[in-house]
């Protein structure tokens, strides 16, 4: 991908199947989105989180409001981009605290959308996809993530995904 990166971590689920702040919960004594941020910043420009305000990094709210799933984060992402220079941005969610690092690197050797195929929430996204994904957003009543990656031609890439966590019990990485 050519161009500045912004790396945006999607935050803003109720987390309903986990039973609480999913993104907060303790793995290894940190919260979960922290591992998350300190796996995407090195590969990244600048980062944000998506949905959520946390610690000193950049907030961006889901857009065009909140409760619209993972694509409202994607949109904001976008949209911030777009208006500030920013070539593509890559998406992770907040709850996949173990992420190898040969899967920003795929990501980052794509010339156009991409992401994972087990876990399409994880991509590179070029910015001159932020006015059809605003009226994605608007219109479509499943706002599936699946479903607008293949609309804009996102290659599905066939890297393992990482542990997605979305109950307590999905892993054993959980501190109590």
């Amino acid at each position: 991908m050519t161009g500045k990166l912004l790396g945006a971590v999607i935050a803003g689920g109720r987390s309903s199947r986990f039973g609480s702040d999913k993104a907060i919960a303790p793995i290894d004594g940190r919260p979960m989105i922290e591992h998350v941020v300190a796996a995407l910043r090195p590969w990244v420009d600048e980062l944000a989180i998506c949905g959520r305000a946390y610690g000193e990094n950049r907030f961006l709210p889901d857009c065009p409001k909140e409760g619209l799933g993972p694509l409202a984060g994607f949109n904001a992402a976008l949209r911030y981009a777009a208006a500030n220079g920013f070539g593509a941005v890559i998406t992770m969610p907040c709850d996949t605290p173990r992420v190898d690092p040969e899967v920003f690197a795929a990501l980052r050797r794509q010339t156009g959308p991409a992401c994972l195929s087990d876990c399409p929430v994880i991509g590179v996204w070029p910015v001159t996809l932020a006015a059809g994904l605003n009226s994605f957003v608007v219109t479509d009543p499943r706002r599936s993530v699946r479903g607008w990656a293949r609309l804009v031609g996102a290659v599905e890439l066939p890297i393992p995904a990482p542990l997605n966590i979305n109950y307590v019990t999905d892993s054993a990485l959980l501190d109590d």
